[in-house]
């Protein structure tokens, strides 16, 4: 045993979110957390490291446990005047201490003119290179470099300063240093953010080698698959543990939940034969009654009638506890969301003959590029971070002019934009009615804003203090009930966790329009895309 939660609870002022949750986690586990947003995983994470104590409940660790620990915020990454490889180097501080002192004794022997302090410094020198090599001294350059290379951070990142790294670059770097470091277990809270799909690769087979266990959480099902080999469900309070990967976990859920529903219709089945022999017993009282009361002698007919009615009584007493012990709570489930669509008329929405784009005419991010898209079509636009998606994107809309080529937008191209950072949220003072501001009825918006994983505090709070992941749902749900015939979404599911993406999913496959897309996850793309445009950062190619 590495960690053991025993029975713990954590509330918060607004909610109740762990309720005697339980959980060990073993060496060589590679668990995997799940759960809607705001269900606790992050909570959990943090009560795993000391740094959040719960109301209830107990927290146990093996003697000596080294925990590395992946939070969203990456808060401790901030170095001033530090570089790249400066940070991913930090976990091997005690081995570039001892390539300090091994160069430092080569230079004092290089100085030295009597053979007793040679043979000295050549002791400390054989030493400390026997030290060094043990613990790996002369490879741990090279891994560094291949973790930051692997991740998405090349040569060319190194020397720069860490306060000049975008969110998602210093996200890639806090995950390098981690997975650097010397761990028994591991926390990885969202590790597959801002990551590509050759960086997912990447980190799959490095989790794989790994020889510490690991508890992560992610968006991505496909990752998942690779690197879990159990997964925690958290769900309304209560944490459930599942043998195999995710798509095992699933599988799982689905004969639950048919086996709950079975055994639900079997007890209403045997409720309603108990009830109607009930009622049965209560005619047959009522005609003794009856009987009893219309007995001319009230000798021998009205004592057996009496008779009846007592023991009809008692047999529907009988027939009614039976069937409240047979009750059982009908089985949780989601009702589908179903959203009508407003047809349009338009069929050709889209065209690009010979584009180029990119912000330097001599430097173009991608060239050569030609498309068609037409109501119905949905194109996915992939490739490594930084070969121009969204300059691609933008062009194609307009926004920005391409270095050369020709892109026509249909005057009936009625557009719905989804930006990363979710700022073309309609203008109104509440989530709410930047979704009501799409005309559709309050119980549908609601509905679809719940199913986004949009919490009941954020339906009425000011737009402007909505957080990014926050933005980006309410934005989504104002698209996908709002009247456009072409959507173009750059990386919509980074803040959705999967039950609001399969709520996405299933509205775009019933989308009549065009929709351009960029995502890196795998089966958001293969479920959704009819054709892929794959972006490299010298060529392109369908």
């Amino acid at each position: 045993m590495l960690a053991q939660l025993k029975d713990i609870s954590l509330s918060f002022p607004d909610k109740s979110v762990l309720d005697k949750v339980s959980l060990t986690v073993y060496p060589q586990d590679k668990l995997a957390l799940v759960g809607e947003n705001g269900s606790g995983k992050t909570s959990l994470f943090r009560i795993l490291t000391g740094r959040l104590q719960p109301d209830a409940g107990e927290v146990l660790f093996a003697r000596g446990l080294r925990i590395g620990y992946l939070e969203q915020n990456f808060a401790d990454l901030y170095r001033e005047g530090h570089t790249c490889l400066d940070v991913a180097l930090e976990p091997f501080a005690r081995l570039i201490r001892l390539e300090q002192c091994i160069g430092h004794l080569g230079a004092e022997l290089a100085k030295q003119r009597t053979q007793e302090s040679m043979d000295k410094l050549l002791s400390e020198l054989g030493e400390a290179q026997q030290s060094f090599e043990a613990a790996g001294g002369y490879g741990f350059r090279a891994r560094t470099e291949a973790a930051l290379s692997g991740l998405g951070l090349p040569e060319a990142y190194w020397e720069r300063d860490v306060d000049g790294l975008s969110s998602g670059e210093k996200m890639r770097l806090a995950l390098a240093r981690v997975l650097l470091g010397e761990h028994d277990l591991l926390l990885l809270d969202e590790p597959t953010n801002h990551l590509d799909v050759p960086a997912r690769v990447w980190l799959e087979e490095h989790l794989a080698g790994l020889r510490a266990a690991y508890v992560l959480a992610s968006h991505d099902r496909h990752f998942l698959d690779r690197v879990a080999n159990k997964v925690a469900h958290l769900d309304r309070g209560k944490l459930a543990l599942y043998p195999g990967n995710y798509t095992a976990f699933r599988d799982q859920q689905r004969e639950q939940a048919e086996a709950d529903w079975s055994r639900y219709e079997k007890a209403q089945k045997k409720i309603r034969r108990l009830q109607k022999q009930a009622q049965t017993y209560q005619g047959w009282s009522n005609k003794a009654e009856a009987e009893k009361r219309g007995a001319a002698d009230k000798g021998f007919i009205g004592h057996k009638a009496a008779k009846l009615m007592k023991r009809s009584v008692a047999a529907r007493r009988r027939l009614e506890e039976a069937a409240e012990q047979a009750r059982e709570d009908k089985p949780f489930e989601r009702k589908p969301v179903k959203i009508d669509f407003h047809h349009s008329r338009a069929r050709h929405l889209l065209s690009a003959q010979g584009l180029a784009v990119g912000y330097e005419p001599v430097r173009p991010l991608a060239q050569g590029i030609s498309l068609d898209l037409a109501a119905g079509d949905r194109l996915a636009m992939q490739g490594p971070n930084g070969c121009g998606k969204t300059t691609l994107l933008r062009t194609l809309l307009q926004e920005v002019p391409p270095l050369c080529g020709d892109v026509r937008l249909s005057p009936a191209a009625r557009v719905g934009y989804f930006d990363q950072e979710g700022h073309r949220l309609p203008h109104a003072s509440t989530a709410l009615e930047a979704v009501l501001s799409t005309g559709r009825d309050e119980a549908l918006c609601r509905t679809v804003m719940g199913r986004m994983a949009v919490r009941r505090e954020t339906v009425n709070k000011p737009v402007e203090k909505l957080s990014a992941g926050e933005r980006a749902k309410i934005l989504l749900a104002t698209l996908i009930l709002d009247e456009h015939n072409l959507l173009a979404l750059d990386e919509p599911t980074n803040h959705l966790d999967i039950e609001a993406q399969d709520v996405l999913l299933h509205a775009l496959l019933d989308f009549p329009g065009g929709i351009l897309f960029i995502s890196h996850d795998r089966h958001f793309v293969q479920s959704l895309a009819t054709e892929t445009l794959y972006l490299q950062r010298e060529d392109f190619g369908f």
